[in-house]
């Protein structure tokens, strides 16, 4: 484990989550142009169709691939600020992927997004990999994009996927535990149940017939719902056994052949740093960790600048 300072502020693990996502950190991107030149797409899997952006840097030689966390988008501000660091002060492109129901792309596939949906995944960037022509391909994934990216790393060598390296932010390792963190808090939980609920109302509305009407409306409960909707829309007859299905275990660790740098932070509200001792000693698999930060922040300055983009440049 490596523990790094680099000077964290303000210190708060709640600020600091808040920030992570809070829009006041674009106003860094106010005319700035990076974006200008986005090719929107849709990519074409056996399983789905998954929405992406790419913005092509002239003469780069190498391409990131960003996924974001929980409802979030390939619009979050993490990403977005990521996105532009990269292709201000690296010699790189980006794609910025959007997993099922994320975005805009609810439209695009019948059946629901959830956790276990891996293969689409593996099969996104792989296709995006072989799609654009580059030296060096590095996968970067928040929160839950971490985990997704994690398992991805595990599946590179099966799969047959050109990535140099991977970065994992604030990962979830055990889902249970952080379902269980993020139900502890009432601010928390409020903020992922609503934006969970918008995001299957705008499903039921592209397919009625998907959901019973109001059947999900008056759970307040993360667990319950999660227990209600992987009965109904997977393969998983309960939720320890849907968690287990996305855990990053020993095995999945055991599995990774390049490089992965795992980034948390001690504070990490909605992750237990406990979590991340079973990534002692595995090969492949570096954590780096600070002792501030809360979860995908790591706001180290007035200027909204998060050190995970100066991390990232620096090592890779």
């Amino acid at each position: 484990m490596i523990i790094c300072n680099p000077g964290i502020k303000p210190k708060n693990k709640h600020i600091q989550t808040i920030l992570a996502s809070s829009k006041v950190r674009l106003l860094r991107l106010k005319n700035k142009t990076s974006f200008a030149n986005t090719k929107k797409e849709v990519i074409e899997t056996p399983d789905a169709k998954l929405l992406g952006f790419y913005n092509q840097k002239e003469k780069a030689e190498s391409l990131y691939i960003l996924i974001h966390g929980w409802e979030g988008s390939s619009n979050s501000t993490y990403i977005q600020l990521l996105a532009n660091t990269l292709l201000t002060k690296k010699n790189a492109s980006v794609y910025r992927l959007n997993l099922r129901d994320h975005g805009e792309s609810h439209h695009l596939n019948k059946q629901i997004f959830h956790s276990c949906r891996l293969e689409e995944v593996l099969d996104a960037v792989k296709v995006i990999t072989e799609k654009y022509n580059y030296k060096n391909y590095y996968l970067c994934g928040f929160s839950l994009g971490g985990n997704f990216s994690l398992r991805v790393a595990a599946n590179v060598y099966d799969k047959q996927i050109k990535l140099n390296k991977v970065f994992a932010i604030s990962p979830p390792i055990d889902p249970k535990k952080s379902m269980i963190a993020i139900e502890a808090s009432k601010i928390y939980s409020r903020y992922f149940m609503k934006k969970w609920k918008r995001s299957l109302i705008k499903k039921r509305e592209l397919f009625p017939d998907l959901f019973e009407e109001e059947s999900f409306y008056n759970i307040n409960s993360l667990n319950e719902l999660t227990q209600k909707l992987i009965v109904e829309h997977s393969e998983y007859e309960t939720t320890d056994e849907y968690f287990q299905g996305y855990s990053i275990t020993k095995e999945t660790l055991e599995k990774i052949s390049i490089p992965c740098d795992v980034i948390t932070s001690w504070d990490d509200p909605v992750i237990p740093f406990e979590d991340f001792n079973i990534l002692d000693k595995q090969e492949n698999v570096k954590l780096v960790t600070s002792k501030h930060g809360g979860h995908c922040g790591f706001i180290n300055s007035w200027k909204m600048t998060s050190w995970i983009e100066q991390y990232i440049l620096e090592n890779s």
